[in-house]
């Protein structure tokens, strides 16, 4: 039975007591998911994302709405306002939605997204990614949870997937044997989508999909044992201060590397291998001394190295004119007692207070000499990056005491030990 499945997947997956959201589309999938767990203790939300791209988007919401609501869920419809959308539809809207559900979990203090991703779901998303020539860790495919795969929208939140193992045809059938209606997307059938082409081209070879999965399972276990020896390196060489900047007193590993910079960077973004091992044949050399990469700057310092923010996510950059752009502006946030994301490295606002949060750049006249004296042993151009609390005449460190202001949780450690599987803390 379904509902006994997922249940199962949820004891596996989810700490007892923690609650849950569920992202509802009103397809097949998702309507399974919604109806099979309408009476598990945990379930307490379902958000709905109304995309806006085609008229009657708003109907189907209402429509998907008023079907959860029946059963008892908080349910919220979000609306994606987008302007005039023409290029990377699907990839735009992908990235809108869970930034829209994002940031409901995290003002209700949902750790945990479920969705509808199903077995055939997991083997169209392989075969893209080998369209696209995915390495050896891409060949993993979906995994039951995973942390914030979208950043930093998903910042704080666990997408959890119980239907992986399930098909679409049994969800379907499940839907049907409890008289359940529900909605197709036509974009299932607008082969314009490399989803779509994947569909029906596995749809025609049905003996690739048992072979794409279980070399999905043997890559995860690779993926698995490359993490282990990752988060036993950092360990032994590697250190995060407060302030999110990853300190190495070795060379890493180019895999541990990506996931440095990914981290100190806040960003989402993927980072060309490549690129990666030339920037670490530079620091092996004798005249390193700093480099940016993919939003991250790594410094030369004292023995070994730091790895921080881009300064020019504050500085800006010249343009053709010779006119610089202050990206600092748009590090000037305020949280009127609901959590946001600043620059994908801190969460502010958690306290339920108001809080305004800028960058040290354009900050530094409002700053104490004992506030300055607290950073001094971080080199400048990381400095300047780093978030400092603020109101209308002064400026603070979010240190008080060596210790973190109430309200504000940083993020780049937790999100390095999700990717590494374990605490970076050393262990005997």
């Amino acid at each position: 039975m379904l509902p006994g499945h997922i249940n199962e997947e949820i004891s596996r997956l989810i700490p007892n007591g923690k609650k849950f959201a569920i992202a509802f589309s009103g397809g097949g999938d998702s309507t399974a998911l919604v109806h099979a767990l309408k009476d598990h203790p945990q379930s307490k939300f379902v958000y709905i994302v109304d995309h806006n791209l085609r008229s009657g988007s708003h109907l189907e919401a209402q429509s998907a709405k008023y079907f959860a609501e029946s059963f008892g869920y908080n349910v919220e419809v979000l609306k994606w306002d987008h302007g005039s959308v023409k290029t990377g539809i699907q990839e735009k809207a992908r990235i809108a939605r869970y930034g829209l559900i994002g940031n409901k979990c995290r003002e209700e203090g949902v750790e945990y997204l479920l969705t509808a991703h199903n077995l055939e779901d997991n083997v169209e998303t392989l075969m893209m990614r080998y369209d696209r020539k995915t390495d050896w860790r891409g060949a993993a495919g979906m995994s039951s949870i995973t942390y914030a795969p979208v950043w930093p929208e998903l910042s704080l939140v666990n997408i959890v997937r119980p239907l992986l193992s399930v098909s679409r045809k049994y969800l379907r059938d499940y839907n049907t044997s409890n008289k359940i209606k529900w909605s197709e997307d036509p974009s299932n059938k607008d082969t314009k989508y490399s989803r779509i082409k994947a569909r029906n081209y596995l749809r025609k070879r049905p003996d690739i999909v048992e072979l794409l999965l279980q070399t999905s399972k043997d890559m995860k276990e690779c993926v698995s044992k490359e993490n282990k020896i990752l988060l036993d390196q950092f360990r032994k060489i590697g250190k995060i201060d407060y302030f999110g900047n990853i300190y190495l007193t070795e060379i890493p590993y180019p895999e541990l590397m990506f996931h440095c910079l990914r981290t100190t960077s806040g960003q989402g973004r993927m980072i060309d291998r490549t690129k990666i091992r030339n920037l670490l044949k530079r620091m092996k050399s004798g005249d390193f001394q700093a480099s940016t990469l993919a939003g991250s700057m790594v410094i030369k310092f004292n023995q070994g190295f730091v790895i921080g923010r881009d300064p020019i996510v504050v500085k800006g950059r010249k343009d053709n004119h010779h006119k610089r752009r202050n990206y600092s502006s748009d590090l000037e946030m305020t949280s009127n007692g609901k959590p946001q994301v600043w620059d994908g490295r801190f969460v502010f606002g958690t306290e339920g207070k108001k809080m305004k949060m800028s960058s040290l750049y354009n900050n530094k006249d409002l700053l104490s000499k004992k506030q300055f004296k607290l950073l001094k042993n971080i080199p400048f151009n990381l400095r300047i990056s780093l978030p400092v609390i603020k109101d209308n005449f002064n400026a603070g460190i979010i240190l008080d005491d060596d210790n973190l202001v109430p309200g504000i949780l940083p993020l780049v450690k937790t999100r390095l030990e999700y990717c590494l599987g374990g605490s970076l803390d050393k262990t005997d």
